[in-house]
Formats: structure tokens, sequence, C-alpha cells
């Protein structure tokens, strides 16, 4: 390629360079165009730009042609020509790609617009009624613990016991639950037949609440203890022996009558940690469900 040659191809670069950039520019300063217009008129970008590739290589070929001066002159504006023709080719396919992203936008703008509303509403209010219900929740179980926070304990329901199993515990530990205690002795005859009737309702109550027997007789060991229940089938109902200090505890606060096995003293601790008052004189099954449910 000539010295003319090169001044030829360079100007027809330069002149197709200046024609894409005011095609890019035009392309910025239009209007986005809605799916609408887009379907009208589906081909009017491919023909305007291929209307600018024509003027592209018009005009790189007849500054080509302008300024030659050797016998390579005439393969220089072919050269050029087969150039500009790639470039205006890849501007089209540049061209149809934006057009197809605006087609794919248009479409997921319908979609949007198609989308249930009233589903979303409701889907809105089942979140706040949700978040209500929590609320209410928490806050009844806020209440529940300022409630049982308030309630005086007395010294009988914090004083340490030992079942036969010899685990120790207190009555308070069971705060949340209600519990049954009752006091008995082995040798008692009425205590046993109330300890059947506690032993009835405490299967039936499951874990609803706690039932709890201590024995008077402070000289018994735990051993003694386990075998009366265990020769008697009470097996649903927790045992204890009282220490002289706890035997003191309970006649102190729930009086004389708690340490008087035949008169089958009972005693029933509600959820909240507040206790009743001590009832005597046999009770059945049914009537010690219903104290223990909050039925009476």
């Amino acid at each position: 390629m000539g010295r003319g040659d090169h001044r030829s191809y360079g100007l027809g670069r330069r002149t197709w360079r200046r024609s894409r950039m005011s095609i890019r520019n035009a392309r910025l300063a239009r209007p986005r165009r809605s799916q609408e217009t887009s379907t009208m008129y589906p081909n009017t970008s491919r023909t305007r730009v291929r209307i600018a590739a024509a003027s592209i290589v018009a005009a790189s070929v007849l500054a080509a042609c302008g300024s030659s001066d050797s016998e390579e002159a005439d393969g220089a504006p072919a050269a050029v020509s087969a150039t500009t023709e790639a470039m205006a080719d890849d501007m089209a396919d540049d061209e149809m790609a934006d057009d197809m992203a605006d087609d794919d936008m248009a479409d997921d703008m319908a979609d949007d617009d198609m989308a249930d509303p009233t589903a979303t509403t409701e889907a809105m209010a089942d979140d706040e009624m949700a978040d209500d219900e929590m609320a209410d929740d928490e806050m009844a179980d806020d209440m529940a613990d300022d409630m049982a926070d308030e309630v005086a304990l007395a010294e009988w329901q914090t004083i340490t016991l030992t079942d036969v199993d010899g685990v120790s515990f207190t009555l308070a530990d069971f705060r949340g639950t209600p519990v049954f205690v009752e006091t008995f002795a082995t040798w008692c005859p009425k205590c046993k037949d109330q300890l059947e009737a506690t032993n009835a309702a405490a299967e039936q109550v499951g874990d609803q609440a706690v039932f709890i027997a201590v024995s008077v007789e402070t000289g018994l060991s735990n051993g003694d203890v386990a075998d009366y229940a265990a020769a008697n089938g009470f097996d649903a109902v927790r045992f204890a022996v009282l220490t002289p200090e706890a035997l003191a505890a309970f006649v102190d606060g729930l009086g004389q009558s708690a340490a008087n096995p035949p008169s089958t003293p009972k005693v029933v601790i509600d959820a909240m940690g507040a206790a009743g008052e001590l009832s005597t004189g046999f009770e059945s099954a049914e009537d010690i469900v219903a104290k223990v449910t909050g039925q009476v």
C-alpha cells in the first residue's frame, strides 16, 4: 500500500468514526421505546443502521478514490469498504441487542403490573396479625412473671426437702405449675385412703400439676417411705420425709393441723406460687382434679 493509499485509508476510518459517533449520540438522545412502539415498528432501528452504514461506505469510498495516486489505489477503497461494512454490521448487532433488552424490560414491567395486589395485601395483613399475636403472648408472659415475682413465698415453700430418690428440691421450684401437697403418716389408715384418691387424681392430671406427699414422721428413712409407696402402688405421687425444721415450718405456715395426719391435711399452691388454705377431711380424686385445674 503506497503513501496515498495510507492517506485514503486513514481518511476513510476518520469519516467512519465521525459517522459512528453521530449515530451513537442520536441513539442516546432518543427516548426509550415502549413495548407498544417496538411491536408496531419492529425494524425501524435496523433500517436506520443500514442507512447509516451505507452512508459511511459511500463516504469512505469517495474519500479513498479522491486521494489515491498510486497503482495500488484500486485495492484501498475495497479494503476500507470491507472494514466499514464489518463495523456497520457490529453496530447493527448492538442495536438489535439493545432492542431485545428493551423488550425484556417491558415484559418484566408488564408482569409486575399484572401481579395480584390483593395477595400482597393479604400477606402483609397476615404478617401484622402474627406480629400482634406474638406481642400479646409476650406481654401476657411478662405479666405472669411480674405477678409471680410479687407473690410472697412462705418459709415452708422455700425450705429444702429431699425425696425418696435422694433428690433435693423446694416447693417453690415448681412455680408455673400447680402443686398439691399432702402430709401423712405411714401408720395412718385415713392417710392411705386419701393417698389412693390423690394418686388417682395425679394419674388423671398428668403433667398439668405436681403431687407431693410428705411424711411427718421425721425419724423415718427415705427407704422406709419408698417401700410404703411401692407397696401401695402410689407411683404417680412424689414422696419425701420432713426434717424437724421442715415440719416446724409447715406448722408455722399452715397451722397445727398440718402435723395431724388423721385429719388428712392438704393444700394447693397455684401456678403463681400462692398457697391456698389448708383443708382437712377426705377428698375424692374428682375433687382434687377440680382444685388443681382451677375448676373450683
